[in-house]
């Protein structure tokens, strides 16, 4: 009986990472055939922001799974300051370095690419509460949930490191080669993070603030570079 339970479960994992992970891959088939920003929009936010939380939702609501499970802890004000400032910089001097540093290895370019917002309003929006919402949802299913489901066929940190990083690289692969790669060096990185601490608001706030110095032109990006 307690097998049955567990396979019941492990089962469950397997169908809950298919339902999760895969609108991640799908979603950047917008980037070559969605032109207009508000329907990129609306893909974007329904394909990996809403529905990835709406379904994480569920299942911790119907008690399927534990909010542990999604990394959805509590840590100390102290230990979560700390978490976050030095991803923020570990996490924005890799992006904002790595790139140059790889620049000579073999791969493929941009495949495609988001459409410019044109109306400053929603720009703001998406660069603001929508950068929020890419941290929230890509730290609960590719930090929180896949720790949890991989925690059920190995418990070796290096392979859950390893794994989880490199299915994170991977939903940015419309943008070429080597953006998959510095994504999966700052996942494995965030993963690292999740692993000392078993709690994920500190590193989604990091998440967030690392693609907003990247994008929303506020803060100098130079003062991270090095090369």
């Amino acid at each position: 009986m307690i097998e049955n339970r567990t396979d019941g479960k492990k089962g469950l994992y397997i169908l809950a990472v298919v339902i999760l992970v895969s609108p991640f891959y799908l979603n950047d088939f917008a980037n070559f055939y969605v032109k207009n920003w508000r329907w990129w929009l609306c893909v974007d936010y329904a394909g990996v922001k809403f529905i990835p939380c709406l379904i994480a939702v569920w299942l911790i609501h119907s008690k399927k799974m534990l909010a542990s499970e999604f990394g959805l802890k509590t840590q100390s004000t102290l230990s979560s300051l700390l978490v976050f400032l030095i991803l923020v910089l570990v996490g924005t001097v890799i992006d904002q370095n790595g790139y140059q540093v790889i620049e000579k290895l073999p791969g493929y370019p941009p495949l495609g690419r988001m459409p410019a917002i044109t109306n400053p309003v929603w720009n703001w929006i998406d660069l603001t509460f929508g950068l929020l919402m890419v941290g929230v949802c890509e730290e609960l299913v590719f930090r929180g949930f896949m720790h949890t489901f991989i925690n059920n066929f190995t418990k070796n940190p290096c392979a859950i490191i390893v794994i989880s990083s490199v299915a994170f690289g991977l939903i940015h692969w419309s943008l070429g080669i080597h953006a998959v790669i510095i994504t999966s060096i700052i996942g494995a990185i965030f993963m690292i993070a999740y692993l000392i601490t078993r709690s994920l608001p500190a590193i989604m706030l990091a998440h967030f603030a690392i693609n907003f110095i990247d994008y929303a032109g506020v803060i100098p990006k130079a003062i991270f570079k090095f090369i």
